[in-house]
């Protein structure tokens, strides 16, 4: 293909490649476009991260509250812990917004609200359970024997039942 370019007179350099002078007003226009570019993408990195600012910061809150929730109602005996937080939480989303003075509701009133119309879901409403025991059901020693007593007597008599009791007693204490 041959070179459509016009020819080039004087040895100089072809009239397309030829820039314009460089003044300082093109210099400070073009740092100034450049500067303006930065601070827009600059800008819209700060309102990214701002966004990700509240939403953690909005995350943090939400847990905070969470773990309130779950440490009272561990203090208050919750059997299930997931059930009574849910219940909790509906609780508290049913209730009006702060008042004026911005308190929160009293987390402790609702959860003897909860224990109230839901006594199954805290340990109170269990039967008092016997002292654990590794395979055996509970002991069966009257209130005078002691240890050295049940000791003595599976020592004496050799029975397998009285040192049984005795390792009973023992791990009870």
């Amino acid at each position: 293909m041959p070179d459509e370019r016009p020819p080039i007179e004087d040895g100089g350099t072809p009239p397309e490649l030829t820039r314009p002078p460089v003044s300082e007003e093109t210099d400070w226009r073009a740092r100034a476009l450049e500067a303006e570019s930065k601070l827009a993408q600059l800008e819209t990195d700060s309102q990214a991260l701002r966004t990700q600012l509240d939403q953690a910061q909005s995350a943090l809150a939400h847990e905070k509250h969470a773990r309130e929730l779950d440490r009272a109602l561990a203090n208050a005996g919750a059997i299930d812990p997931d059930v009574a937080s849910l219940l909790l939480t509906s609780m508290l989303a049913s209730q009006p917004p702060a008042d004026q003075t911005g308190a929160p509701p009293d987390i402790n009133a609702l959860i003897q609200t909860l224990r109230t119309q839901k006594p199954f879901l805290f340990e109170s409403a269990l039967p008092p359970r016997p002292a654990p025991s590794a395979m055996s059901p509970a002991i069966t020693t009257s209130p005078t024997d002691s240890l050295s007593d049940l000791a003595s007597q599976a020592r004496t008599s050799g029975d397998r039942r009285s040192l049984l009791t005795y390792l009973r007693a023992r791990r009870a204490v």
